[in-house]
């Protein structure tokens, strides 16, 4: 065993508290254990298709550490590899679910940013689409640094944050760098509104019941370290890996927003 029992109880909780801090996705779309590490599918529970099953997707983030590293007394050095990681695990897992939920999102809405008027009707717009579709509980808004500055706009010196988000219905705000699928569109996607069935508070996704929500993430494996063994003179390979899908069960719960 390379590891203490102890240490690999630290590293696997700093793991999993950073990567709630740092995945957007993770804070944003429920998820739930499939109860079972070695599931490689789910089923679908698309309500607008026919009944099919999804292939659950694996990512990682290699690492070697020595083994002097290993045997410190403090975990303290381990931790700062692990959480390094884990925030790099993070950025791997947003890149891949937030483009995938673009791909769902068929509903669309135009982000006209002429002035405050037409953002704010525009956020209303989206906002009646998912009501529309039964999801009437406080939305999530998910933008690019672009998005941001402009619902960060001032007027006569006073900023429309509060009000756009008020009359989006949007209690949940967050910024991400990458939105758009591959090939992105033309012009590019500006945001995702994602509707609730319940209420849901900031970030607050990770503690939510996934059943009521137009999408969720199926974990099989969650954000945790993985000791792989010896890999070359003193050095033991490691991983921060997780296994999941991102099942999109109602895509008429997700609005995209186009300039």
């Amino acid at each position: 065993m390379y590891l203490t029992a102890q240490h690999l109880a630290l590293a696997n909780q700093a793991v999993l508290e950073t990567f709630e801090n740092c995945s957007v996705a993770w804070q944003a779309i429920p998820h739930w254990d499939t109860g079972d590490p070695a599931q490689t599918q789910v089923p679908a529970d698309d309500v607008k298709a026919a009944a099919s099953v999804l292939s659950i997707d694996s990512a990682s983030e290699p690492f070697d550490v020595t083994l002097a590293l290993l045997d410190a007394p403090s975990p303290d050095a381990l931790l700062n590899v692990v959480v390094k990681k884990t925030v790099a695990l993070a950025k791997k897992v947003d890149e891949a679910v937030i483009p995938y939920l673009r791909v769902a999102a068929t509903v669309q809405q135009q982000l006209d940013t002429t002035d405050e008027h037409t953002i704010q009707n525009s956020l209303i717009d989206a906002r009646v689409k998912v009501e529309n579709a039964g999801y009437r509980a406080p939305s999530c808004l998910i933008t690019d640094t672009a998005g941001l500055k402009v619902l960060s706009l001032l007027v006569n010196g006073n900023p429309m944050l509060e009000t756009f988000l008020t009359a989006g219905h949007v209690n949940s705000l967050h910024r991400i760098e990458k939105i758009d699928k591959q090939p992105p569109d033309n012009p590019v996607t500006k945001g995702l509104l994602i509707g609730r069935g319940r209420l849901i508070p900031h970030a607050g996704a990770a503690d939510a019941s996934p059943g009521e929500e137009p999408a969720d993430i199926a974990v099989s494996v969650p954000p945790s370290v993985e000791v792989v063994g010896e890999n070359g003179a003193n050095l033991i390979a490691m991983a921060i890996r997780i296994r999941y899908a991102l099942r999109v069960k109602d895509s008429d719960g997700i609005v995209a927003f186009k300039p």
